[in-house]
């Protein structure tokens, strides 16, 4: 219901924020005078991707539309796609002719030209909102962990559609078929069989881009600066994995099970060495893909852990511990079970975003309050480690794991959904902003005699808007 403003409530709003659950009196203060400071390095953005933001925000965007609703509007496309794709292949698998076990059933090439254009409008509407926000005078901190948050949340349906565009078996081919997997290329690349198969290889592919997230978001915790690379994620990384997306609509989801990639540089190279004339036929081009994947991210952690213990110390390491626990939790329960993305694909990577969304969000806003980041306090973390550990004694049957990871998953988003919630509200408070409204006046700004954000002249009396 609608609240009446009056002098009471004006006390009330400039009271003491001892009520707030997330933030102390102190972190509400600091988030007040947060000011962020950051750049993006790369030449695609610079050249490309911001001047058509740019131009969108000043040409097709009303000054009315609120920056968060533009980030929303952006992974909402990708919340559909990934949808999409999950009706038709939920166990992301069912593009791969070569053990569909049913001949009538067929996956249509559209869906995946429907994710390339969702993660172009994604990354497009990801750039607008800042703009926007500039634009109209509504830059706050709450836009930032709103945009942070988003982009968390976007990573998991980002790998999850290019792990079904490439018709990978997140699991073993002898699994799905029986002993005798036919003949299958899974069993003859040699990536796969170096890393301990495709199970290992699809969580590469859905925990690289989080640790490399994680880790800039670290980054930003202790130097204070989100400096993007030349080459990054948000930039060529989503402009790769939209093509990647358009290259199965075209040729076909099993182009990336083929060899031609590898073999193609092998027959230019000439039949002289013998070491790469024996990787004939045993790379295929989804192997390319993992293997670039790894070796960039590996050059990330690298250099960004080498800055930050240079410049801060070796105890910076001691925030790494959750997303260090999240990713070996979650590769030795695959160790321990390869079958374990065969039976639960959606439910182990919905609990991997949930954990790794938690995580990585506090972080971003113990960041701007200049608060301490709690490893003791990601207790959420604790269930799959143990989880872990039981797998590998071998004290757990498989359907007592497939039971655990739905209560858990379930339990975790639940209580995902209450904590994001207190938490924009207790940030909007302390702001005196809305979250999806940049016109009408928030209480604790009508008192000050200004409204941020918006042009519209502060009303006393107003009607306080409830969320």
């Amino acid at each position: 219901s609608d609240l009446s403003t009056t002098s009471d409530g004006k006390a009330a709003a400039d009271a003491p924020n001892n009520w707030y659950y997330y933030l102390s009196p102190k972190a509400a203060k600091s988030l007040e005078e947060y000011q962020y400071q950051g750049a993006d390095l790369s030449l695609l953005y610079k050249y490309v991707l911001s001047p058509f933001a740019a131009w969108c925000v000043d040409n097709l965007t009303p000054t009315w539309l609120a920056p968060n609703a533009i980030t929303l509007i952006g992974l909402s496309w990708m919340v559909l796609s990934y949808c999409v794709i999950w009706y038709w292949c939920p166990g992301m698998y069912e593009a791969n002719t070569d053990i569909a076990t049913n001949s009538t059933y067929t996956v249509p090439g559209a869906i995946f030209l429907l994710n390339g254009c969702a993660m172009f409008i994604y990354q497009t509407l990801d750039n607008m909102d800042g703009k926007q926000a500039r634009k109209t005078g509504s830059s706050s901190p709450l836009g930032l962990l709103f945009d942070h948050g988003c982009d968390a949340m976007n990573l998991i349906l980002g790998s999850a559609n290019w792990i079904a565009a490439m018709a990978m078996v997140p699991g073993n081919v002898s699994d799905l078929l029986g002993s005798d997997d036919h003949g299958n290329i899974q069993s003859k690349s040699m990536i796969s069989e170096f890393f301990g198969g495709d199970a290992i290889l699809a969580a590469f592919l859905i925990l690289c881009p989080m640790v490399a997230f994680y880790i800039s978001t670290w980054e930003q915790y202790y130097t204070g600066k989100l400096i993007m690379p030349p080459f990054n994620g948000p930039s060529e990384g989503l402009v790769i994995g939209a093509s990647l997306s358009i290259i199965s609509f075209l040729w076909g989801p099993m182009y990336w099970q083929g060899t031609t990639l590898a073999d193609g540089a092998i027959a230019m190279m000439g039949e002289g060495d013998t070491f790469f004339t024996s990787l004939q036929g045993r790379v295929r081009n989804m192997d390319l893909v993992v293997l670039a994947t790894v070796i960039c991210l590996i050059q990330e952690v690298a250099l960004k852990t080498t800055f930050v213990v240079r410049t801060h110390g070796l105890q910076t390491l001691r925030t790494t511990v959750p997303n260090l626990l999240l990713v070996t939790s979650i590769l030795a329960m695959l160790r321990f079970d390869p079958t374990l993305f065969l039976r639960n694909p959606r439910i182990m990577m919905h609990l991997i975003s949930g954990l790794f969304t938690e995580q990585t969000t506090q972080l971003m806003l113990d960041h701007m309050i200049k608060d301490n980041f709690e490893i003791r306090k990601r207790w959420c973390l604790l269930p799959p480690v143990f989880l872990a550990v039981m797998m590998g004694v071998g004290s757990v049957s498989s359907s007592s794991v497939d039971t655990i990871l739905l209560v858990y998953t379930t339990g975790l988003w639940v209580y995902l959904a209450f904590k994001i919630r207190v938490q924009l509200y207790e940030i909007c408070d302390v702001l005196g902003i809305w979250c999806f409204d940049i016109l009408t006046p928030h209480p604790k700004k009508q008192f000050r005699g200004e409204i941020v954000g918006s042009t519209v002249p502060a009303v006393e009396g107003a009607a306080k808007k409830t969320n």
